[in-house]
């Protein structure tokens, strides 16, 4: 055995057997789970913050993502953890494991941010941390390779961390855009309209785009989708970022056509259903189908010379194909 080979077997002496996930020996996989075990039982169940709602990080996120922030959806990010947890096990579960010591240098600062959070007594200080613990955890024990898998999924944690004054500093700008953008557009073409404020008045019927209206729920939603959508679809990471960041016009560009077929609705005579039942449901007939057919699109054109080569491929197959079993008969 020459010196790699050694070297290479002192790095790995707390897993001898160097075999995929799926076949992990128990002697190793029990120590593991232990320490994972830990790690949920600090950011789970401790009550590191005594004094805030939730007492522990968990609770207080759970309180602190609700309706009325706008950040409810943060309530479902563990969940869509485990599922992209589980997809990434389904990818590298026949990938070799390959311990680094370089894994616990961001397992080091994911706890030195939990540790400053109980200290300052700031829940969000720990969930900013997360997700380097739970990359570094894995690149320490599994490898680099591993944890590369599981790096969106951690970091999409962020998503919980409410961001203070994000919704009041969002919702006027837009309550203001949605307003100013469906009025001009309605006396563009033609319609009886008066603005005030927020409220646009239709034939003398008011019409309040209150702070509800302006997208903010609308706009968290569809980040997240587009976050998850780039992730997946794309390969370069500057495609991924182009990808992500179209969900914020995409998603005012939906929220807009949703306001303005609410006007139209009530300015041909059906005002009580336009500011009822149409209002009610418009997010999920209108508003989706537009934001997400956009982030379809702005795939496609990201990917558009990538997808007529591989078309431009699979007809030269073809004639190939038809050539040669014209020649055979």
């Amino acid at each position: 055995m020459n010196v790699g080979d050694n070297s290479l077997q002192s790095r790995h002496a707390f897993f001898p057997m160097l075999s995929g996930l799926k076949s992990l020996p128990a002697f190793v996989l029990l120590p593991v789970l232990i320490a994972a075990t830990i790690l949920l039982y600090f950011y789970a169940f401790y009550l590191a913050y005594p004094t805030t709602p939730g007492k522990t990080v968990a609770g207080w996120t759970w309180r602190a993502c609700n309706s009325e922030n706008g950040f409810l959806h943060g309530r479902f990010i563990p969940f869509a953890f485990c599922i992209m947890v589980w997809m990434a096990w389904q990818r590298m579960k026949e990938e070799r494991i390959n311990p680094s010591y370089w894994g616990l240098a961001a397992l080091a600062l994911g706890l030195l941010f939990y540790i400053l959070s109980i200290r300052t007594i700031q829940p969000r200080l720990a969930l900013i941390g997360l997700p380097f613990t739970i990359v570094g955890f894995t690149h320490f024990i599994f490898g680099f390779q591993i944890a590369k898998a599981i790096i969106f999924p951690a970091f999409f944690f962020w998503f919980t961390i409410p961001v203070p004054g994000l919704e009041a500093a969002l919702t006027g700008n837009l309550q203001t855009l949605i307003t100013k953008s469906c009025y001009h557009l309605g006396v563009f073409v033609g319609m009886d309209l008066t603005s005030s404020g927020s409220t646009i008045s239709v034939k003398g019927s008011d019409l309040d785009i209150a702070e509800g209206c302006s997208g903010i729920r609308s706009l968290m939603a569809l980040t997240m989708i587009a976050a998850v959508y780039a992730n997946y679809t794309q390969k370069a990471l500057w495609k991924k970022a182009l990808l992500f960041a179209s969900s914020f016009p995409l998603a005012i560009i939906g929220n807009f056509f949703r306001i303005f077929t609410i006007l139209v609705l009530s300015q041909m005579g059906f005002g009580d259903f336009a500011s009822k039942t149409w209002h009610d449901w418009a997010g999920l007939l209108l508003f989706f189908p537009i934001a997400l057919s956009g982030l379809y699109l702005v795939d496609y054109l990201l990917n558009f010379k990538q997808r007529r080569a591989k078309k431009v491929k699979r007809s030269v197959k073809q004639t190939r194909q038809v050539v040669k079993g014209g020649q055979t008969s």
